[in-house]
């Protein structure tokens, strides 16, 4: 389980309070607001980046684990942005590879050696019938194929938990919506709470939890 409680975000022009958000494992939620509004602030604090900018406090818990004092390292929580930036030199199975957590180990609790562990990427890819992009470079790739790449990509590090800022946007609209809908099942069947930033209020699936920050949002009187 996500829980952040108590978050405000202010600048010495606006502030806004946030409700307490709870998500479950396999659950989304979806932010959407103006530009300008802290949804990307929101999501890099949530991640642990250091927030300059703005002024953002509240708690964050993952599976009743405190994160705020946690470092981006520790915390466990994946990024997906709207470029998928893969290793333009690596084919699509070795940037699969490379995201595979480190300490990976096969059934006899051995570390994964090199061969394992593109056997393994390949078993990523397979499970979505895209083994066929495997040896496929970046520049190779559909925009549909690379956000669903990123995805894989994203999700073979073992996330606890994942932040999307406007992943699919790049992508023309059947597509975006065929994509976006195929990441929200992969998403809950493996579990992983979401966070997703999106300016697309048409293409929120019925079933996540929705936050409009401009519902929040106040003037600060100068």
């Amino acid at each position: 389980m996500l829980r952040i409680i108590n978050c405000h975000i202010s600048t010495d022009h606006w502030r806004i309070e946030l409700p307490d958000i709870f998500l479950q494992s396999g659950e989304l939620l979806v932010l959407t607001g103006p530009s300008g509004m802290g949804k990307s602030t929101f999501l890099h604090w949530v991640l642990g980046d250091t927030i300059k900018h703005a002024n953002i406090s509240g708690e964050i818990h993952l599976n009743d684990v405190s994160l705020n004092a946690l470092s981006i390292e520790k915390r466990c929580i994946g990024l997906l942005m709207q470029d998928v930036h893969l290793f333009p030199h690596l084919n699509v199975l070795d940037n699969i590879c490379f995201a595979l957590p480190s300490s990976a180990k096969d059934k006899g609790g051995q570390k994964l050696n090199k061969n394992q562990r593109k056997e393994a990427a390949m078993r990523l890819l397979n499970k979505i019938d895209m083994g066929y992009v495997g040896e496929h470079f970046a520049e190779q790739l559909s925009g549909g194929e690379r956000s669903r790449v990123g995805l894989i990509r994203a999700l073979a590090n073992q996330p606890k938990a994942l932040l999307m800022d406007e992943p699919f946007a790049a992508l023309d609209p059947q597509t975006c919506a065929q994509v976006s809908q195929w990441a929200f099942e992969q998403l809950h069947t493996q579990g992983v709470p979401a966070i997703m930033v999106s300016h697309d209020i048409n293409n929120i699936p019925p079933e996540a939890q929705h936050l409009d920050l401009a519902k929040y949002y106040r003037r600060i009187a100068s």
